[in-house]
């Protein structure tokens, strides 16, 4: 699509990267203002203009940041088939911690931003919880339905909820740790940390007499 003085205004894929990596800079490093779209302009060198065309407006801009960090843990997560041998639920869902983890640790300023900004916006705070926690949580669901169906977790299970669980437990943590200060106080790698939240979480979701190995 082109622009009345014959230039393309639809951004292609390099480019939409180009432009979500820059916003993770500078949301990462200063935060939200007035100006950020122009601040990102200035940092990968595509117009303020064409970046609010493609994605029309600062909102689904910022959608469009969650729903990478979404796909980076939809894409990277287990799936029952391809397990080695001798694999578990329990490894999976340790995996699936990690992975959690490592999106989350990578992008800890931004993070700090947007929770910092949530809590100053309500509209904001509405387009977070709809776009990365509901979603998020969708993603979980579908992972645990999954070892549901195969009896590998109680029949009567309430998946969304025990995502919910899962998912606040492994965030919250890593949040308190590294968002907080937590880290200043005590230390806590992520072996340890997804380790414990996945066996406290299996407690309540093993079928009774389980013969899953630890």
């Amino acid at each position: 699509m082109k622009g009345p003085d014959g230039k393309e205004q639809v951004l292609n894929a390099e480019q939409q990267n180009q432009v979500l990596n820059a916003a993770l800079a500078v949301i990462g490093q200063g935060g939200f203002s007035a100006t950020i779209v122009e601040k990102i302009a200035e940092r990968c060198a595509i117009t303020a203009p064409r970046i609010f065309l493609h994605f029309g407006g600062t909102e689904k801009l910022i959608q469009a940041i969650l729903d990478r960090q979404l796909e980076l843990i939809s894409g990277s997560a287990a799936v029952p088939e391809l397990r080695f041998p001798g694999e578990t639920v329990r490894d999976e869902l340790q995996g699936l911690g990690r992975i959690i983890l490592e999106v989350f640790r990578k992008h800890l300023g931004i993070m700090r931003a947007m929770l910092a900004e949530a809590l100053r916006s309500a509209e904001f705070a509405e387009v977070f919880y709809r776009t990365f926690i509901l979603r998020g949580r969708k993603l979980c669901v579908e992972f645990l339905e999954e070892r549901r169906k195969r009896g590998e977790l109680r029949a009567d299970l309430d998946v969304d909820m025990a995502a919910a669980e899962y998912l606040t437990s492994v965030i919250m943590s890593l949040l308190l740790i590294e968002v907080f200060g937590g880290k200043a106080v005590e230390q806590i790698d992520d072996e340890r940390l997804v380790s414990g939240m996945t066996e406290l979480f299996l407690r309540g979701a093993l079928p009774a007499h389980s013969t899953v190995p630890k």
